[in-house]
């Protein structure tokens, strides 16, 4: 500590300038002295007696304590003993699980709606049904009523949209599933199953019989055109081969051909079938079939050993097979038309089981 002392006097010495640096270094040697004179007191240790002992008592139980012993200062600690406090560890496991158990519960519940409404819209939709298939069967019989009569028109055949099964595309099959399994729960889940298939057989039947039935009849008109194009043009072509046909006449009798016994008969036929429907084109193919190109033939037939009469032979025989495939393609589609009405009676029978299956509690 003097060395430091000194040290500090030295420092503070240099500090000062001028003519008093002399006084002023003499007082700090005087004051110097004067500290190296004290006698600083030396610390003093005490020992620290340390006791401990654990006393169990109620909050409501009084304790005395004494504040000197011996001369030694007590301090006394009171500390409240821990316990294992088992619900600070289980409320939040306990909170935890009711928060898995709420969600779980809210789904289900939010589930259950959606599958419920599902499901609704499933009969909902299949119900729909039960209308358009009757006016469906109603138009397949008009159909078919109309189709019979000694008509060349053609009618026509609704098929209802509604029958399209387009909608069901956008259901979900899977929803449907568990709604009839929510609606049968003592059912085995084959049967669920079984109920499941049915309906989706059920939308396929119809989706196959709108199909074919557009396709079908579609067919009919096309075909229908293509041989009445066909008859148009034979029936040409026996004008004028029958044109020829007195032509060669006259040349052979040297006479105009209308009191031969062999054209005349025919121009009469001609007369009275053809030529009213020359210029409006509205022959009736079963009408010409019956009035006129059997009773040709039959002229023919009795002067098939005269080449003048083959072309009419081959136009007349050409025009029958036009006719002929023209009424087959009629009974063909009035056969279709036929089993149409029996599928769709029935699935209008099967569809009010088949609803209360679904549905079935």
């Amino acid at each position: 500590m003097n060395t430091l002392l000194f040290f500090l006097f030295l420092i503070s010495s240099f500090s000062s300038v001028g003519q008093d640096s002399i006084e002023k270094n003499s007082e700090n040697i005087k004051s110097l002295q004067k500290l190296q004179s004290l006698d600083y007191p030396k610390r003093q240790t005490t020992e620290a007696s340390i006791d401990t002992a654990n006393i169990e008592f109620n909050r409501f139980d009084s304790l005395t304590i004494p504040t000197k012993d011996n001369s030694l200062t007590k301090v006394v600690m009171v500390k409240e003993k821990s316990k294992f406090d088992f619900l600070n560890y289980l409320l939040p496991i306990f909170t935890l699980f009711l928060g898995i158990l709420t969600n779980q519960w809210l789904d289900k519940i939010s589930n259950r709606k959606r599958i419920k409404k599902s499901g609704e819209r499933w009969v909902a939709e299949l119900m729909s049904l039960e209308e358009p298939l009757i006016k469906q069967i109603e138009s397949l019989e008009n159909f078919i009523a109309n189709h019979k009569e000694e008509d060349f028109k053609i009618p026509t055949i609704n098929a209802y949209s509604s029958l399209n099964g387009e909608i069901f595309k956008s259901l979900d099959k899977n929803e449907l599933i568990k709604y009839v399994e929510m609606n049968n729960r003592k059912s085995d889940f084959k049967d669920i199953v079984k109920i499941s298939n049915k309906t989706h057989g059920y939308i396929s039947i119809l989706v196959f019989l709108h199909g074919s039935l557009k396709e079908k009849f579609q067919k009919y008109l096309d075909q229908n055109s293509k041989f009445t194009e066909a008859l148009s043009e034979n029936l040409q072509s026996f004008g004028v081969a029958f044109v020829k046909f007195g032509i060669e006449i006259e040349k052979e009798t040297d006479s105009a051909p209308a009191k031969d016994g062999r054209y005349k008969p025919i121009a009469d036929l001609y007369t009275a079938q053809i030529i009213p429907h020359i210029e409006d084109g509205k022959f009736n193919p079963s009408v010409l079939k019956k009035e006129f190109f059997i009773p040709v033939l039959n002229l023919l037939n009795s002067m098939r050993l005269d080449p003048k009469t083959e072309p009419l032979f081959i136009n007349s025989s050409r025009a029958m097979n036009n006719i002929k495939a023209i009424e087959m393609e009629k009974q063909y589609i009035n056969e279709i038309a036929t089993t149409m009405i029996i599928r769709y009676k029935e699935l209008s029978t099967k569809l009010n089981d088949l609803i209360e299956n679904i549905k079935k509690h």
